[in-house]
C-alpha cells in the first residue's frame, strides 16, 4: 500500500469517527472493528487514535487496547500457524525483521515489551513477526496488551486534550499548560524508549 493511500484511508477513518459524535453501540463497533483491523493492516495508528479521543474522550482507551490486542493475537495465529512459509520468504529478505526476530527467540517477552512500548515498526508487521518466533502466544498476548498500553493512553490523553481546549472545559480547575506538559514529557520518554529500542537491538545484529 502506498503512502498516499496510508494517509487517504487514515483521513477517512478520521472522519468516519467524527460522523458518529459520541459513544453508542454502533460507534463502539465501528471503533472496535478499526482497532482490530490495524492489526492486519499497515496504517499509522497514532492519528486514530488521537482522532477517537478527541471525538470520544478517554473512554476509547479500554475499546483501542481490548479489539488491538484480540487483532494481534489473530494476526500472530495467521503468521504462525496458516501462512508462515509466505511471512518467512519476506523475513529472510529483511535483515532487519530477521535481527528483531534472532532478539526475540533470545530474550523472550523483553524485546515484544521494548517493541511495543517504542519500536518505529508498524504494530501490524510486529504481529506477523512475533509470530514467526519461539514465543508462546499467552506471553505475547500479555506482553502486547501490558506494553503497548503507555502509547495507547498517552495518545488519548492528547487527543481528549485537544477535545477539552476546543469545548473549554474548565472542570479540572486546572490549567491546560499541566495537561499539555503531561504530554510533552511523555512523548519525550517514547522517544527515549525508540532510541534504546534501536541500541539493544544492536547486539543481535551479524
Amino acid at each position: 500500500m502506498r503512502s498516499g493511500q496510508i494517509i487517504g484511508m487514515t483521513d477517512a477513518l478520521i472522519a468516519w469517527f467524527q460522523h458518529f459524535g459520541v459513544l453508542t453501540p454502533v460507534s463502539v463497533a465501528a471503533l472496535c472493528c478499526v482497532f482490530f483491523g490495524t492489526a492486519f493492516v499497515v496504517l499509522p495508528r497514532t492519528p486514530l487514535v488521537v482522532a477517537a479521543s478527541a471525538t470520544f474522550g478517554l473512554a476509547v482507551i479500554p475499546i483501542v487496547m481490548l479489539s488491538g490486542t484480540a487483532g494481534g493475537i489473530v494476526a500472530f495465529s495467521l503468521s504462525r500457524y496458516v501462512a508462515s512459509d509466505w511471512f518467512r520468504r519476506r523475513l529472510e529478505a529483511r535483515p532487519m525483521l530477521r535481527t528483531i526476530a534472532q532478539a526475540v527467540d533470545e530474550e523472550g517477552w523483553r524485546i515484544i515489551a521494548l517493541m511495543r512500548l517504542g519500536a518505529p515498526l508498524p504494530s501490524a508487521v510486529q504481529n506477523y513477526l512475533f509470530g514467526l518466533t519461539r514465543i508462546n502466544i499467552v506471553t505475547y498476548s500479555i506482553a502486547t496488551l501490558i506494553f503497548a498500553s503507555p502509547q495507547v493512553i498517552l495518545f488519548s490523553f492528547l487527543g481528549a486534550t485537544g477535545r477539552a481546549a476546543l469545548l473549554q472545559d474548565d472542570s479540572s480547575g486546572l490549567p491546560l499548560a499541566f495537561p499539555l506538559l503531561a504530554v510533552l514529557l511523555a512523548v519525550a520518554v517514547l522517544s527515549l524508549l525508540t532510541w534504546g529500542v534501536r541500541k539493544s537491538l544492536l547486539r543481535f545484529e551479524t
